[in-house]
């Protein structure tokens, strides 16, 4: 938190000439304006607390309230979405396998299941240009429409591919925007098979955060007693350099990197 150095400044320096005046002590202005300046800053860390808690509170309760979301983007992955797959993978046993399945008759005869869904936060590059600092107003104005939802062999329960899936502003309809990515889904299943785990995590707040200007994907979640993290998935040269990171240090050093951005590819 930044003091009020030029307060500071007014409470010892320009009040002290006049702390004699007919003989008297003027205590009182002094006394009042060191409780002011105390008040303030009491009031700036209150502020500052509430802002993370209310972080964690609003991602929550988009989550919880994307519920029904939830139950759709996985139903529609695991009818239309694996009925469609199979449609146009054929008798392809390398497109299969580009997709990440080990084989063609894995697909074509195999019980292919869906797994429960990643929801995902877009963040528009405006958005992150204009970020002043509050992490609870940027996601304030989000609502979960599309998810990441991992397709697996019935009998291994571990994901293979993935199926993209953006529901409709009806919320009762919903449409496949994407299949394969099976890197991808392989790192955000492996990473929340083993953030579901850690006792400190709470496993309802686990999201995906996208930026495509800048193509960017972090896995978000919630670390006790509220502090959401963020983790590259994306954007690292390799797993040595993935740490965790407080949602607003990573906003902020995504800030400045947006408002420098130029028109190269990513």
């Amino acid at each position: 938190m930044r003091k009020n150095h030029s307060m500071s400044r007014s409470v010892g320096t320009e009040r002290r000439p006049l702390l004699l005046r007919n003989g008297r002590l003027l205590l009182f202005p002094v006394l009042l304006m060191l409780g002011t300046t105390e008040a303030a800053i009491a009031a700036d860390t209150i502020d500052t607390t509430q802002q993370s808690n209310l972080t964690s509170e609003r991602i929550n309760k988009v989550l919880i309230a994307s519920e029904d979301g939830f139950s759709l983007a996985k139903t529609v992955a695991q009818t239309t979405g694996v009925v469609t797959l199979r449609q146009f993978i054929g008798k392809d046993a390398s497109y299969a396998e580009r997709l990440g399945f080990e084989s063609l008759p894995q697909v074509t005869a195999g019980e292919l299941v869906a797994l429960p869904p990643f929801p995902v936060f877009r963040i528009g590059l405006t958005q992150l240009q204009s970020y002043d600092g509050n992490a609870e107003m940027l996601f304030a104005q989000k609502r979960v429409v599309q998810f990441i939802v991992p397709i697996a062999a019935a009998a291994k329960q571990e994901a293979l591919s993935a199926i993209t899936v953006k529901l409709g502003g009806d919320k009762k309809s919903g449409k496949i925007i994407q299949w394969g990515a099976r890197n991808l889904i392989r790192q955000l299943f492996r990473r929340r098979s083993e953030l579901t785990k850690d006792k400190e995590i709470a496993s309802l707040a686990i999201f995906v955060m996208e930026i495509p200007a800048l193509n960017r994907l972090y896995l978000g979640y919630t670390r006790t007693p509220g502090t959401i993290m963020l983790m590259p998935v994306t954007g690292v040269k390799s797993s040595e350099n993935i740490v965790e990171q407080p949602i607003d240090d990573a906003l902020r050093t995504l800030a400045i990197e947006a408002r420098t951005v130029d028109d190269k590819p990513r």
